[in-house]
């Protein structure tokens, strides 16, 4: 938005901070003459952002920034010599919030809140929005996911997931949104857990929690190997081992052979049956291997 004011003095950086003296912060003298200038530039751009925020009233004004202990920064640029455009603002402030967590615990807490971002049409989509929220963040040593913003459009609100990857949104009850990495403690950030570590272990009750049959053949010949019984469910095992043993010994006798022997009569040369003489029966279990 372009005035016919010459800021040079005053914007010798891109962006101006301002408290509610209506003069930049750190400036050492009085100034009546700056302090206009200021107040229609804060009128202008207030309701400018107030329009396009589809607002009944503006949010940002010099009476409201007086009557406050808000901080606006004013973001101008030099077009020419002498001549300055007034690019964008962006209008903080602490306030006393009851805030509720995702689990809908509540707690009072001063939050730093964003109360007001506007950056004009002229400007837009061309990273004047970054930068502003960048030098306030900076100025702050605070991170964008500790904000409390106040009523944000669509627009903003894909700003802050665009750059902040901010999207996942804790209802307040109130025109102030919080996200949930506002409630995230440093050391949930430095463990680094993810919402899958959930998936990585299986539970331990209920049938997921019940022992496997076994279905290794080599098992079940020759019972379970040692370093299976040398774990947790070593007690499992013993029982497992016991019942395979007793089975084993009984599908083994269930193959014994029973042979017959066929003589022949040398004397007469002939072979003779001998069907009703049966013979001892013979043991293979040393040679179940094969057999099996």
């Amino acid at each position: 938005m372009e005035f016919q004011y010459d800021l040079s003095k005053i914007a010798q950086d891109q962006i101006i901070k301002i408290d509610n003296t209506l003069l930049p912060v750190g400036y050492q003298k009085e100034d009546p003459e700056l302090q206009m200038i200021i107040s229609n530039i804060l009128d202008k751009m207030g309701e400018a952002s107030g329009i396009a925020q589809e607002l009944k009233s503006p949010i940002t004004s010099a009476e409201k920034l007086m009557r406050s202990d808000h901080i606006l920064y004013l973001m101008t640029e030099q077009t020419s010599p002498g001549h300055f455009v007034v690019v964008g603002l962006l209008k903080m402030g602490w306030k006393k919030l009851y805030l509720f967590n995702k689990k809908g615990s509540r707690t009072e807490a001063m939050v730093y809140c964003l109360l007001d971002f506007y950056i004009h049409e002229t400007r837009q989509r061309h990273g004047y929005g970054i930068k502003l929220m960048d030098y306030m963040l900076k100025d702050n040593q605070i991170q964008a996911s500790q904000l409390a913003v106040d009523q944000p459009t669509n627009k903003l609100l894909q700003f802050l997931w665009k750059y902040f990857n901010l999207s996942k949104l804790v209802n307040q009850g109130n025109n102030f949104v919080i996200f949930e990495e506002f409630f995230e403690t440093p050391s949930d950030k430095e463990s680094g857990s993810d919402r899958s570590s959930g998936y990585k272990s299986q539970p331990t009750f209920g049938r997921h929690g019940a022992a496997r049959q076994q279905d290794c053949m080599a098992n079940i010949l020759y019972g379970a190997k040692p370093s299976e019984t040398q774990n947790g469910n070593s007690n499992g095992n013993v029982d497992r081992v016991e019942y395979q043993q007793r089975d084993n010994k009984q599908h083994k006798e269930e193959h014994h052979v029973e042979v017959q022997h066929h003589v022949v009569d040398e004397g007469d040369g002939h072979k003779s049956n001998q069907s009703n003489h049966t013979q001892p029966k013979l043991d293979l279990k040393n040679f179940h291997t094969q057999l099996w």
